[in-house]
């Protein structure tokens, strides 16, 4: 008589990599949005059942009181994008002080190239925003579109001040202010193409009643019919200034 093998079944439902990955972006992304005085925030990021997981959005406190808002993309193959993610958010966590935007990517940067694997071209884009009186403080390694839209229609796209986080070591990032008056917003948009953040800008400046909540859900809705072929995820920040 054949005896029943004890392993029989164990891998059947071994759970891949992928959806290692899934698993854990689900569980860093935030369960709220912190409120910043004289501004209305939404952010969110799309979580699709054959996504990459290789976006992610985040806040953390640093440490003077304000809070800082993360998005998060890797762009390139090589290890699940959730775990270079996660030790991203890790480093940042642990790195915010209070000094500067820019010593914070400095020290993250150092700490990612660091432990870089050698001939995997896997980084991290990463943008920064910090609300203040009458204007955000902005800080971007590598490329992630963001913009500020005036009442008035008036678009400023905002630019990147170095590589991304973990490429180049030692290297010395910038930061930049853009002023915000009453009425205006801006939209940072992590794992979509430039065209597709232009196309989420115009429809921004068409529903301004709308609440940050709704206009983030409605980004969302629009990159997905968009991407209707690709399981693409996205990040999606938003800021109104009352």
């Amino acid at each position: 008589m054949h005896e029943p093998n004890p392993l029989d079944g164990v891998f059947r439902d071994v759970v891949s990599a992928e959806q290692i990955g899934r698993r854990m972006l689900k569980d860093m992304l935030p369960h709220g949005v912190p409120g910043a005085s004289g501004f209305d925030i939404a952010a969110g990021t799309t979580l699709e059942d054959d996504g990459p997981a290789n976006t992610l959005w985040d806040t953390i406190p640093l440490g003077d009181g304000r809070s800082a808002f993360l998005v998060m993309e890797i762009k390139a193959p090589g290890y699940p994008p959730a775990h270079v993610l996660g030790m991203a958010r890790a480093a940042l966590r642990a790195a915010a002080d209070g000094r500067s935007l820019a010593a914070l990517l400095e020290r993250v940067n150092a700490a990612l190239a660091g432990v870089h694997a050698k001939g995997i071209d896997q980084f991290v884009d990463c943008a920064v925003v910090v609300p203040g009186e009458g204007a955000v403080e902005w800080a971007c390694a590598g490329r992630i579109p963001a913009g500020v839209l005036g009442r008035d229609g008036a678009f400023v796209q905002l630019g990147s001040q170095g590589p991304p986080l973990g490429m180049m070591e030692g290297f010395r990032y910038g930061t930049e202010q853009a002023t915000m008056g009453s009425g205006s917003s801006l939209l940072v948009l992590a794992g979509g193409s430039i065209g597709l953040f232009r196309g989420a800008a115009d429809l921004v400046a068409e529903v301004q009643e709308k609440t940050a909540g709704e206009v983030v859900s409605i980004v969302h809705k629009a990159v997905r019919r968009a991407s209707a072929d690709d399981a693409r995820e996205v990040s999606v920040l938003f800021l109104r200034k009352h």
